[in-house]
């Protein structure tokens, strides 16, 4: 594997993972007061740089994590994540800590309630440090929000860490906190990974619930596609992260129970390093090619494949759940008459090019035209749940690029220096896949080579059977066993 080639942040001092430092907490090597300490520690060192953390609640921290040693003097464990730091997405709803959903009018909104996934999370014993960066109203592949400004990618001054859950990677890349949640439509949770080096699980569609994601005072528009997740360091820190939030709150929250990797031997991967008639650049496709030769080597059967579903069909289908979605949370003006076109080819199409055509078709169905699209969308699932009876889990690219320079929402991009639309490098790869609604894992697998750019992380995604969340996580610790194991060599 090629390793960075340029003076990148250091992680040394950085919390453990949250898988160890649950342990190391349960077993009295260190307390949640001082892992807390050290995440406070380093995010007023390196957050006033990257703007990772937007708003931070030291003294209701310091209150839980108090708590969490009171509660283990006494011999009581809350759950597995008991005195673990984290932070979360400022898009999900926060009892007694702001939260703005990246939308102006929400600068100082407090909510009364914390979001069914914070609340998991806080029952598993978490520590609620604060909240990360997202860009405006969470939709856009860079991370500008309209009052925090931007944040910047940990491993490249001057280069976005993602959007939307961008704040979420820059703060797991930084080592400020072992546990992020952030939240996905059309790749929020996997291009920000992807740019930041660090790991995410897109779970399947439906498991986990989307309540608390939106203002209270406005309605929940979108139901399909989107879904929260968690974001790590480590895949095992993912499963950990997936273990809590998949439990329902009436439910006993039961012990973790790590799962078991498969041998590589035992593993077959379908590998497709393009999409769409969209080539990712030549570094992702150096790094593609050491993946194969690596899981090769460790005897991973590993066959090229065409992609097994139609992109272009799957990115109309999200074009039309999304657009007609979004368009329900529109004013009547904007939603039912003439008007909605001067959001749709106005507005849309100036951020984001050539992807506003597949959300106008949307933004205009009528409810017989949107049950039908998700009809379609239940076919791509099943197209591509029959490819992965044959295989173990298939393997992409996150993008066709890695993270570039921060600039306007909109502007052209560049594909080997090549300029494209905004949207080309991403619609392929992460609104289309989106669709089936399949577990997507996202790990880091190299480097850019150094040259006239600093050298930034490259990832992949990991396509699983649908609702199969936990065994595509155990292949994925397996993959990343062996990426770690070569880029050590």
């Amino acid at each position: 594997m090629v390793t960075p080639a340029v003076a990148a942040p250091s992680t040394r001092t950085a919390l453990p993972s949250a898988t160890e430092l649950a342990a190391q907490i349960r077993a009295g090597e260190t307390t949640a007061t001082e892992a807390l300490d050290a995440a406070l520690d380093r995010i007023r060192r390196r957050n006033p740089e990257l703007n990772a953390i937007v708003t931070l609640d030291e003294a209701g921290a310091r209150q839980r994590a108090a708590e969490a040693d009171a509660a283990l003097r006494e011999g009581t464990v809350w759950g597995p994540l008991h005195g673990v730091p984290i932070t979360v997405k400022d898009q999900f709803d926060t009892r007694g800590i702001r939260t703005t959903y990246g939308l102006p009018p929400y600068q100082r909104w407090v909510p009364d309630r914390d979001a069914a996934v914070v609340a998991r999370l806080k029952r598993a014993g978490a520590v609620l440090v604060g909240k990360s960066n997202l860009p405006f109203a969470s939709y856009d592949w860079q991370c500008w929000h309209p009052y925090f400004g931007r944040a910047q990618n940990p491993w490249a001054p001057g280069y976005t860490p993602g959007g939307s859950s961008g704040g979420s990677a820059a703060s797991l890349a930084a080592g400020f906190v072992p546990l992020e949640l952030g939240a996905d439509v059309a790749g929020s949770i996997r291009l920000p990974a992807h740019f930041c080096g660090v790991c995410s699980l897109r779970p399947s569609d439906g498991v986990l619930p989307t309540h608390g994601m939106v203002p209270s005072d406005r309605p929940m528009t979108i139901k399909n596609i989107v879904v929260p997740g968690p974001m790590a360091r480590t895949v095992a820190d993912l499963e950990l992260g997936f273990h809590v939030l998949n439990t329902p709150s009436d439910t006993p929250l039961e012990p973790h129970h790590p799962v078991s990797p498969p041998h590589p031997s035992d593993l077959t991967i379908a590998l497709t390093d393009a999409l769409g008639d969209v080539p990712s650049d030549t570094d992702t496709q150096r790094v593609l090619r050491s993946l194969e030769t690596a899981l090769t080597r460790q005897s991973v059967s590993v066959q090229r494949v065409a992609a097994p579903i139609d992109i272009e069909e799957a990115l109309s289908v999200w074009g039309r759940i999304q657009g007609y979605e979004l368009s329900r949370g529109l004013p009547w003006l904007l939603r039912d008459t003439p008007g909605r076109h001067v959001i749709w080819n106005g507005v849309i199409r100036a951020l984001y090019g050539f992807l506003a055509s597949y959300l106008v078709v949307g933004s205009g169905l009528d409810e017989r035209g949107y049950q039908n699209a998700l009809t379609h969308r239940d076919k791509l699932r099943a197209t591509l749940n029959d490819f992965l009876d044959d295989f173990d889990a298939w393997v992409t690219p996150v993008a066709a690029i890695p993270s570039f320079q921060q600039c306007r929402t909109g502007a052209r991009l560049s594909i080997d220096r090549e300029t494209v639309p905004y949207a080309l490098p991403f619609s392929a790869y992460l609104p289309a896949l989106a669709v089936p609604g399949h577990p997507i894992a996202t790990l880091p697998a190299g480097w850019t080579r150094a040259g006239d750019e600093p050298s930034r992380p490259i990832g992949i995604q990991v396509h699983g059977r649908f609702n199969q969340d936990r065994d595509l996580l155990a292949t994925s610790q397996t993959l990343e066993s062996i990426l770690e194991r070569e880029a050590s060599c």
